[in-house]
């Protein structure tokens, strides 16, 4: 064997990671979970920054060692936050790939199918729970997920002492997605081996991995049952956060995809020619995450049970989703009988989410990809042929976006502005009263936020935090999510001026961000762009004043 033919699969899977995280798959900096995450390590860092937010007090009630990592490491990037969270998110996607092959190369004893399995999975989607199949931005999840996907592989394969020493480490950074495969993977080999000595063991060892995190939990427990609820938490939740656990706020597309593919991964068990040994350990794996959606249904619809609810069961098909794609490219590749390439329907539908050139060009990949395996194998000619097609689709779709950004989001330029003036120009302390439509005006202003919508997703794990965030939406008149912007609008000074009455004896000075084209009368102009405008609320130095523009 050649040099070349050693690398040729490695050269794929890094041309697959360049083309994803500069075009493919955009990456995201400063968005969505890291709209709470990066204030978390940034009041880790200096614990100055936003005093008096409870939001950034949250993350006791989230335990894990994600933040301390990212604290460790920042001096070794000059503490540059942006290149630290692009770098752990370059090893964590590279890491996601290499799992993808791996599981498809081993499982089927074919690179072939490991690579098909890459094409398959390299386009992230959408699936039941609210998330994706696997993440554009760095957060708990995005590490955690290859590590759970390699450990899936070593109890698939046997290798217990392996397996558990990957989902302790995972355990350890997001325990909601070990708890997922913990279950799902334990029963799976109970079924196949029975409880032996060594399982006990096993077991010590993987309680004694997981401590230092159960600790952390423990140490920060705020002394609220896990079963019974207050009534406004289970508000909080359905207006909230119904979308990441509550089944019958789920869209009926995605029950409909999510059948679809339950029922492809019960297809290939029956019609593919798996040993009987895996057999048992695929179906009790699909047979738990099913059982764990059970549970997300009956104790959060019909008899709502607060762990249950925390604990967000849908999200563990994820896992399901993902085996069932790696399985069906084994299918192809070893075991091509129509009845799999049928299955090309149900599971080819979910890369139809809306995002259509995306959609475009996964099925051309995924069709190219096939055709060249299936009839010419996965030879020189071949890698780089596919290697060329992710590398042209990876370039092209970075200058459709107008290049790699690893130091912002998305969002809208001048909502940017604001917060790097509210950042250069405001006491530490300022408190910012803002849009609740508008997310994440803590990550660049470094200050505490009044108002923020998305801040409630940390409403599942604090009862005391839900009632703090409903208080902020109901002074805000800001209680349904259709109507948000419309909604804010219709404050008047003196709606602002009360908030500002409550908590003045926490800040030192107060201000509202509105929209430019909104007026708020007998406020004061501090800072003015495009689209929005920011008010100063009076102090006891600073009485009301008529609006003036400001710098």
């Amino acid at each position: 064997m050649t040099i070349i033919d050693r690398i040729k699969v490695p050269f794929f899977l890094i041309i697959v990671a360049v083309a994803s995280v500069i075009g493919i798959n955009q990456y995201h900096f400063g968005m969505w979970n890291q709209f709470i995450s990066l204030p978390w390590l940034y009041e880790l860092i200096d614990p100055s920054n936003y005093p008096h937010d409870l939001l950034v007090e949250q993350y006791s009630n989230s335990p894990t060692f994600f933040l301390f990592l990212l604290k460790w490491a920042l001096p070794f990037f000059g503490e540059n936050v942006p290149l630290l969270f692009f770098s752990f998110y370059l090893i964590c996607l590279a890491l996601t790939i290499y799992s993808f092959y791996r599981l498809g190369q081993e499982i089927f004893n074919s690179k072939e199918a490991g690579v098909l399995a890459v094409v398959l999975l390299s386009f992230a989607f959408p699936v039941i729970g609210d998330v994706s199949i696997w993440d554009t931005l760095l957060m708990e999840r995005t590490i955690t997920y290859p590590i759970l996907l390699l450990s899936i592989l070593h109890l698939y394969k046997g290798r217990l002492w392996y397996a558990i020493l990957l989902l302790g480490l995972a355990f350890n950074i997001h325990p909601l997605s070990a708890i997922y495969v913990i279950a799902a993977s334990g029963l799976a080999v109970l079924l196949n081996e029975g409880l032996k000595k060594e399982h006990i063991w096993q077991g010590f060892f993987l309680l004694l991995m997981v401590s230092p995190v159960l600790l952390l939990k423990f140490s920060n427990t705020s002394g609220e049952s896990s079963l019974s609820f207050s009534e406004t938490w289970m508000e909080v939740m359905r207006l909230r956060n119904g979308h990441h656990t509550f089944p019958s706020e789920f869209p009926p597309s995605i029950f409909l995809k999510t059948a679809l593919i339950i029922l492809s991964y019960y297809v290939i068990l029956a019609k593919g020619n798996f040993a009987p040994k895996a057999k048992v350990f695929l179906h009790a794996f699909g047979g738990s995450i099913l059982f764990m959606m059970l549970l997300g249904t009956v104790f959060t619809e019909f008899y709502p049970v607060k762990l249950i609810i925390q604990f967000q069961f849908y999200r563990a098909f994820l896992f399901m989703g993902t085996l069932s794609l790696i399985l069906w490219a084994g299918m192809l590749v070893k075991n091509p009988k129509p009845i799999f390439y049928l299955l090309a329907i149900p599971f080819l539908a979910q890369y139809a989410y809306g995002e259509w050139a995306k959609t475009i060009s996964a099925l051309s990949l995924i069709g190219l990809a096939w055709f060249v395996i299936r009839y010419f194998g996965f030879k020189r000619k071949a890698s780089l042929g596919l290697s060329f097609a992710y590398l042209s689709l990876g370039l092209i779709a970075m200058l459709m976006r107008g290049g790699l950004e690893i130091h912002q989001g998305n969002q809208e330029k001048d909502w940017y502005e604001v917060q790097d003036w509210f950042r250069e120009n405001t006491a530490q302390d300022a408190l910012a009263i803002v849009p609740p439509a508008e997310l994440g005006f803590r990550v660049r202003s470094l200050r505490t936020s009044y108002g923020d919508w998305f801040d409630g997703t940390k409403a599942f794990f604090s009862e005391q935090y839900a009632e703090y965030w409903y208080d902020h939406m109901s002074r805000l008149n800001c209680t349904d999510p259709d109507h948000l912007k419309e909604d804010y609008s219709t404050l008047q000074s003196q709606d602002f001026l009360n908030i500002w009455d409550r908590e003045s004896d926490k800040h030192s000075e107060a201000y509202v961000v509105h929209y430019a084209d909104r007026s708020v009368d007998k406020l004061p102009v501090a800072y003015l762009n495009e689209h929005y405008v920011v008010y100063q609320l009076p102090t006891k130095e600073t009485p009301v004043f008529l609006a003036s523009v400001g710098n």
